[in-house]
């Protein structure tokens, strides 16, 4: 009876062994799974920052290189004004020079030449607009003045806007004046 008793105190002790290890085991998978999903959350959050850095820094790349596109093209703009003046302050130097006969010539001031469209024109004056600088140029008719049209004398009325013209003019004072003007192609009215 003892026998029986021994068997069935060590058959006790050998199950609730087996239970304290599957106890511990399961405890151990539970502390394995809480570690991995802390160091999954960890690794998120770095991660989640490293992307939040990187976007910072891109962001602020861009609006460096913005920043820096911008300027360029202020300078740029600024250079394009700058020429723009000193080629303004050219042509009046040129036309002061024009209408006092030039450096050492003698009284006769020598003929400027343009090719440009009749933008506007008036009782004694037109402009017209250089097709090779795009600038717009207004020119003075006097007694002296020459127009032409097929080499047939015109008056000033028979130039239109949109006509093609072709000028010699010459300063004199703060007015262009023309000493010739020939339309090269007359504007063809629309039919109707």
């Amino acid at each position: 009876m003892m026998a029986v008793g021994a068997v069935a105190a060590l058959a006790m002790a050998s199950g609730c062994s087996k239970r304290d290890n599957v106890a511990e085991q399961r405890q151990d998978v539970a502390e394995a799974q809480s570690e991995a999903q802390q160091k999954t959350a960890e690794i998120r959050q770095d991660e989640q920052q490293d992307i939040a850095r990187t976007q910072r820094a891109a962001s602020e790349d861009i609006a460096e290189t913005r920043s820096e596109a911008n300027q360029d093209v202020a300078n740029a703009q600024q250079e394009v004004k700058d020429e723009q003046g000193e080629l303004a302050n050219a042509e009046r130097e040129r036309g002061e020079d024009l209408a006092q006969g030039g450096s050492g010539t003698s009284g006769t001031a020598a003929a400027t030449n343009v090719q440009g469209r009749v933008l506007t024109t008036g009782r004694d004056s037109l402009t017209v607009v250089d097709t090779t600088t795009n600038r717009q140029i207004k020119l003075k008719t006097n007694d002296q003045s020459r127009i032409l049209h097929d080499n047939h004398p015109v008056k000033l009325g028979d130039i239109k806007e949109g006509d093609q013209v072709r000028a010699s003019y010459v300063a004199d004072g703060k007015d262009l004046v023309v000493r010739e003007l020939s339309i090269t192609q007359p504007v063809v009215p629309a039919p109707k």
